[in-house]
């Protein structure tokens, strides 16, 4: 189904002014975010297989987002732009937050995601008559395909079985789906209170304006009217009394 829809609006998505060199840059992040996650589990694993096979992933999710974020560049000069930049990402310790299986299966889900994503892009960018791109998709596919098996064959082996296995990816896509509502609840939130704040000036500033000028703000030092001045009762200056002098004593 994901497939489909991705080939249904591609024909529109990548026909956007720009939109290629954002894309493309977005999957440089996202390949950077991912060998971030996979230093971790390549740190906290017990196993020194895994760890050489997490290792081998990362090197190859770093080459990723550097190849993505090459072409991103070109195709920003060509358009007589500025690149991105260096792909930047951040991490949810998943590694951490969900122990080495569940992260095997997030791992696992990930990877056949893009390879179906990728597979679609490469025969857009094929029929399109973009050979570069077409064969940038082509080398990474062949690394998804790569981490897909090995990810899988791990997850059976942590999980106990294939059904194991099945049963911790339909969790893992379960975490998946409460995270992006999350996140889009976050999302939705910070754009739902601006607008509300926006609303509640536009509302006030003709209070605001009819304050002004019915009373307007004075600035600086204030003078006392004169006339009140003048009116105001002066407090009258008592003389003390001088101290009276016994008298001597005939």
């Amino acid at each position: 189904m994901n497939a489909l829809l991705i080939k249904a609006v591609s024909p529109i998505v990548w026909r956007i002014p720009g939109h290629d060199a954002r894309k493309l840059f977005g999957f440089a992040r996202a390949e950077q975010g991912s060998r971030i996650d996979l230093e971790a589990a390549a740190r906290l694993t017990s196993s020194s297989e895994r760890r050489a096979a997490y290792v081998r992933h990362l090197l190859d999710e770093g080459r990723h987002a550097q190849m993505f974020s090459l072409r991103s560049a070109e195709l920003r000069r060509k358009a007589g732009k500025e690149p991105y930049g260096v792909p930047r990402a951040d991490t949810d310790d998943l590694f951490e937050r969900l122990g080495e299986v569940r992260f095997l299966a997030f791992v696992h889900r990930g990877e056949g995601r893009g390879r179906r994503q990728f597979e679609v892009y490469r025969d857009w960018f094929g029929r399109r008559g973009d050979d570069r791109t077409r064969a940038l998709f082509d080398a990474i596919l062949k690394d998804e395909r790569r981490h897909e098996a090995y990810t899988w064959e791990l997850l059976v082996e942590l999980a106990g079985g294939r059904a194991e296995a099945r049963a911790e990816l339909r969790r893992a896509t379960a975490w998946e789906a409460w995270r992006t509502w999350r996140r889009a609840g976050r999302f939705l939130a910070e754009r739902v209170y601006f607008a509300l704040m926006a609303a509640l000036y536009l509302l006030l500033l003709p209070f605001a304006l009819i304050a002004r000028v019915v009373k307007p703000v004075s600035h600086g030092w204030v003078m006392p009217p004169l006339e009140a001045e003048l009116s105001r009762p002066r407090a009258e200056a008592r003389t003390p009394a001088l101290p009276r002098r016994r008298p001597a004593n005939p």
